[in-house]
């Protein structure tokens, strides 16, 4: 018998992710990005390269802090002097139009890395513009952009760095969890907007507002839905706008003579003109030099920049069903005027910016004006949810109301995903302790069953800014709680096995035959996103938000983000696999990404790490989702987009399609096992199954029976697959052969082994026939053994 082995070999790969705003496709279709929070392994890392115990190491990091910390006050109150130099609302259209929108395709932090002026930046102004009565200079700015921008890069990084002014508790390398989680929570706060894709987030909100539309209208006289679309539609004109203020720039600056340049800036902008017998004056000026005598008009330009982020009411009216005299007074809850905040506490504004929950500025008794329309949808649900607070009845109306989307939402999803499953929503049963629970959602596919638990809880504002207890306890209700539901209802369904009759809230009861299930995989879905904090499970155990094992903790994702994990893994094999491998990845490397940074990641290889996985102590991939943004904005604006997909050979995704649609016995578990093999593995495996096959099908064999072996080099989840290649004259031999090599010493210790067989006489594709056989744990890490 002819055997070879090889084992799995992968390297990992950085990606990107972006929130610049772009000329003619804004960024608000991306999430938001913040400066780089200060991590776990990177304190580590620096402390062991310090002084010579723990306590002097620490002491040394947190100076470095503490002078940030004295410097930072001056820096940041410096933003306000800006405001007493040139006029609020020149300034602030100023800073939108020229550092947060980008040419079209262009996407500055998958380029460079880092975002120059991320969109908090542009919150902070508005706030501090709004410290301080309107001064209508109308100094030019254009002189001190580069100073400008020095300083809230100085501020910026002051910020991050005073993060490293520990508290008096930490005082070994242990006690730094606790402390990191709020930093980064803090760090997310200030920094990251926009939860999801423009297109989600619009989506979230205004279904939720449909839901309560009747009590709204109630108390509040509008519809809600009708209030959202024209924040969104305010957006699409300011877009608009700027496109058409960009394209005037160009349009004077490209002509070649100076009286062109002249006639056609005063085509184009509402300017008294300049008599023609003036123009040789105004040429000489500027020294006969054309390019100074554009840039005079491009800086003219400028003060017409404000009207882009202005808008008069009635003009607002003739976007919506929403009256005139409505507006008005809706725009005055969400508006503030210059001066408004003199008496504010603006060391603040970092964590509790007064301008998310009023983003706009009154500047005339009928027209307002803001610059927050790059996150505008971000701001939209807390605006709904603000009005909603100011009737307590209308308060209860929109958290039910949030709850039964959620969970309406995830079973949509998971029909539209798994269309060939029973789907049983609602199970109601009695636990051990005679306490009645609820089942969220049962997914059961073959004898794989995913148990799901919503949780549509909302992060409070102090738990946003990083008050520990507030935090911890949002944290344990969004993680925790569902993690406790979803293996408790396992659990139950492992004690009886059989056929079970459940009830629920309306309806007949959901009826099924547990006895047929042999693998679980919970999941928790919330409706807020956490980004990083959430999908870190190791980290939360870590800075003891709970006690809880990473065995006792589910896998949390938010709505949005399923979203997109099921719609880019197409097949149930790869959904399966995806869930469970990705809980597999808490348990066994530490990793820096999102939900959507690690789906990217598993594109590659599945998350087949090989020997990298015992290798690399952090994979980095924080913007690694930058991948998927083509595909995700593209295809929600009907464009013609490339789908990704996970990276498979064409026999490896051949065999899988096959499985997929003839679903022979235990096509679930080989599914689960091809997807366990690398990329590289596939294709080396492929390049010995066509040597093998053309030394059998020419009579060059020493042996009768003839099969190559590939074992995977992960030691907690080692398979195994065997190509075996026979001629037509052994036909008959072929099963006890197939038996025999899975049956063989190669094969023992294995979590799965397959065996392929191909009749080279014959044109048998992608394979002649199957052979399986699993271990009693198909997972690396089950939640709980099932029983026999």
């Amino acid at each position: 018998m002819s055997r070879k082995k090889r084992k799995n070999n992968k390297s990992s790969q950085k990606g990107k992710r972006s929130t610049k705003n772009n000329i003619n496709s804004p960024d608000f279709d991306n999430r938001g990005s913040a400066p780089a929070p200060i991590k776990m392994k990177y304190f580590e890392a620096s402390i062991n390269d310090l002084g010579s115990s723990v306590e002097e190491r620490l002491e040394m990091v947190r100076e470095v802090g503490k002078v940030a910390a004295e410097k930072f006050p001056k820096q940041y109150r410096s933003i306000q002097e800006w405001f007493q130099k040139y006029d609020q609302p020149q300034l602030l259209s100023f800073c939108f139009y020229y550092f947060l929108t980008s040419e079209v395709g262009y996407d500055e932090e998958a380029v460079t890395g880092k975002l120059e002026f991320p969109p908090f930046y542009q919150e902070l102004l508005q706030a501090f513009s709004l410290t301080i009565p309107r001064s209508f200079k109308a100094t030019p700015f254009s002189n001190e952009i580069d100073n400008f921008k020095k300083n809230l890069q100085e501020m910026g990084e002051l910020y991050r760095t005073k993060q490293l002014q520990f508290p008096d508790t930490v005082l070994t390398a242990e006690d730094l969890p606790h402390h990191l989680i709020r930093t980064e929570m803090i760090m997310h706060t200030t920094a990251v907007r926009n939860w999801s894709y423009d297109h989600k987030m619009k989506k979230v909100t205004t279904d939720i507002a449909k839901k309560i539309a009747s009590n709204f209208i109630e108390h509040h006289g509008f519809d809600p839905v009708a209030f959202l679309e024209l924040l969104y539609k305010m957006t699409e004109m300011v877009e608009k706008k700027i496109n058409e203020h960009r394209l005037k720039t160009k349009e004077f600056y490209t002509p070649s003579s100076y009286r062109s340049v002249i006639e056609t800036y005063e085509s184009l902008f509402p300017v008294d003109k300049i008599p023609k017998e003036n123009h040789d004056h105004l040429w000489k000026h500027f020294a006969k030099n054309l390019r100074n005598l554009k840039a005079m008009f491009l800086m003219h330009s400028d003060y017409f920049l404000e009207k882009i982020f202005s808008f008069d009411f009635k003009t607002l009216a003739s976007y919506t069903s929403i009256s005139e005299e409505k507006l008005k007074e809706i725009f005055q809850k969400i508006s503030f005027e210059f001066g408004d905040l003199k008496d504010a506490e603006i060391d603040h504004f970092l964590l509790g910016n007064p301008v998310q929950e009023k983003p706009f500025i009154r500047v005339s008794d009928d027209t307002v004006f803001s610059t927050m329309y790059s996150v505008m949808t971000h701001f939209s649900i807390g605006l709904l949810e603000n009005f909603c607070a100011e009737n307590n009845k209308l308060r209860q109306k929109y958290t039910i109301a949030r709850g039964s989307y959620l969970e309406q939402e995830v079973k949509s999803l998971f029909e539209k995903a798994f269309p060939q499953a029973q789907i049983f929503a609602g199970s109601q049963w009695i636990g051990s302790d005679g306490k009645q629970y609820e089942n969220d959602l049962l997914v059961i596919v073959d004898r794989f069953a995913l148990v799901i638990e919503a949780k549509a809880g909302m992060v409070s504002a102090p738990a946003k800014r990083g008050a520990p207890e507030r935090l911890f306890r949002t944290l344990q209700e969004l993680i925790e709680d569902p993690s406790e539901q979803a293996l408790r209802f396992i659990e139950f369904l492992n004690e009886n096995r059989g056929d079970l009759s459940l009830k629920v809230k309306k309806g007949p009861n959901n009826r099924f035959n547990s006895a047929d299930i042999t693998y679980f995989i919970p999941l928790g879905v919330t409706l807020s996103h956490l980004g990083m904090t959430s999908t870190n499970l190791k980290q939360l155990i870590r800075a003891g938000v709970t006690k809880r094992s990473i065995e006792e903790l589910v896998t949390s994702i938010s709505l949005t983000d399923l979203e997109v994990v099921l719609d880019l893994l197409p097949q149930t094999s790869e959904k399966l696999h995806y869930f469970q491998r990705r809980r597999e990845l808490e348990a066994n490397i530490e990793y820096i990404g999102d939900e959507l940074d690690l789906l990217a990641w598993y594109m590659d290889d599945a998350f087949n790490l090989g020997k990298d996985q015992e290798k690399y102590g952090l994979f980095k991939m924080d913007l690694k989702s930058k991948e998927l943004d083509n595909y995700i904005i593209g295809s929600a604006k009907n464009e013609n987009v490339i789908k990704p997909g996970l990276r498979r050979s064409q026999w490896w995704k051949d065999i899988l399609d096959r499985l997929e649609k003839m679903q022979p016995q235990n096509w679930l578990e080989i599914s689960y096992l091809l997807h366990n093999i690398n990329y590289e593995d596939q294709n080396t495996l492929i390049q010995m199954r066509d040597r093998l096959a053309q030394d059998v099908k020419m009579g060059n064999t020493k042996q009768r029976h003839n099969w190559i072996l590939l074992q995977t080099g992960e030691k907690k989840r080692q398979f195994s697959i065997a190509v075996y290649c026979y001629s037509d004259s052994l036909k008959d031999e072929r099963n006890d052969m197939m038996h025999t090599i899975l049956e063989s010493d190669d094969m023992d210790g294995m979590k799965g082994t397959l065996v392929i067989a191909i009749n080279v006489d014959r044109q048998h594709y992608p394979y002649s026939s199957l052979a399986f056989r699993n271990a009693p744990e198909l997972f690396e890490t089950p939640y709980l053994k099932t029983k026999d």
